[in-house]
């Protein structure tokens, strides 16, 4: 049986979730919200014990995020992703939808070979740095600031090497926007970016976004002229961090010159680089999915 995770069954959604992430999962700091919004926080039962669940979500009305897929390993229950991911396109039948996207691991090997299966495509690959975070290295830079009109910071950020090498997506975490101008404002409006400014031009420019991972302080997008400023915008993360209670900055890297930075600079991966995989979901698998009859 599938159906709705409802309030009461946080409990056995937590211990499933515990057994993630060395149990450092991000699920319970979303059940809550998870519950209300106006997604589809859904779960498989056999002989009535929740065996696993999974999100998902609307980004905007048209573009769905699949999320949080979870089971219980010791159930050794079978093909528990296959049914939630049928069980949601049950869901979008008849709707106007545009997008369907979920990001993964490369070390997920079943979840990928599932949602091949099922005709997802792999539009791209980064590479996930991590760093632990260290003192400050010195001042705040004077060059950086934030008084910036939004045009201007829309114009800089629209010519960026990293959206372009990103395929012009924006990532919150773990999860992927499409970029737009509204998107945009709402980073301006929260005072979430930076620019590095000097003799009226823009050399660098930083995104980060507010994200459930509880140690993590996350950058959503970095643009930097040289190394130089890349420093500068370390010292200003470290500066963040420690104001917002932060152990370790993570970013997601597209582009050649700024994954070199990196890693001169002590950023590490899990694994390997290009670790992090973006799927979707053909439109043409979509428009035959979304035109069947509810």
């Amino acid at each position: 049986m599938i159906r709705r995770i409802k309030k009461q069954d946080k409990q056995r959604v937590l211990e499933i979730s515990s057994q993630i992430w060395e149990g450092d999962d991000y699920i319970s700091q979303v059940f809550d919200e998870w519950v209300k919004d106006d997604g589809v926080f859904a779960g498989l039962w056999e002989n009535d014990i929740l065996i696993g669940f999974g999100k998902l979500t609307f980004l905007t009305p048209t573009d769905i995020w699949l999320e949080g897929l979870r089971k219980d390993e010791s159930s050794g229950a079978k093909k528990v992703g296959e049914k939630l991911s049928k069980y949601y396109m049950e869901f979008l039948k008849g709707r106007k939808i545009n997008s369907i996207r979920f990001s993964t691991y490369f070390g997920n090997t079943a979840s990928i070979k599932l949602n091949e299966k099922l005709g997802f495509q792999k539009i791209l690959e980064l590479s996930l740095k991590t760093k632990a975070v260290k003192s400050q290295l010195g001042g705040i830079s004077g060059k950086l600031t934030k008084d910036i009109d939004f045009q201007t910071l829309r114009i800089f950020v629209e010519k960026s090497k990293y959206l372009k090498a990103s395929n012009s997506f924006i990532y919150k975490g773990w999860v992927v926007h499409k970029y737009s101008e509204e998107l945009l404002n709402e980073y301006y409006e929260k005072g979430n970016y930076l620019v590095w400014h000097e003799n009226d031009e823009i050399k660098g420019c930083a995104l980060w976004s507010d994200v459930h991972y509880k140690d993590v302080f996350w950058v959503s997008l970095l643009e930097v002229a040289n190394e130089a400023i890349f420093i500068d915008f370390l010292n200003y993360f470290y500066y963040l961090s420690d104001k917002f209670n932060k152990s370790k900055i993570e970013i997601l890297i597209p582009d050649p010159k700024l994954l070199e930075y990196c890693n001169k600079h002590d950023f590490v991966s899990w694994d390997q680089e290009n670790d992090f995989y973006l799927y979707e979901l053909p439109k043409q698998l979509i428009t035959e999915i979304t035109n069947q009859k509810c």
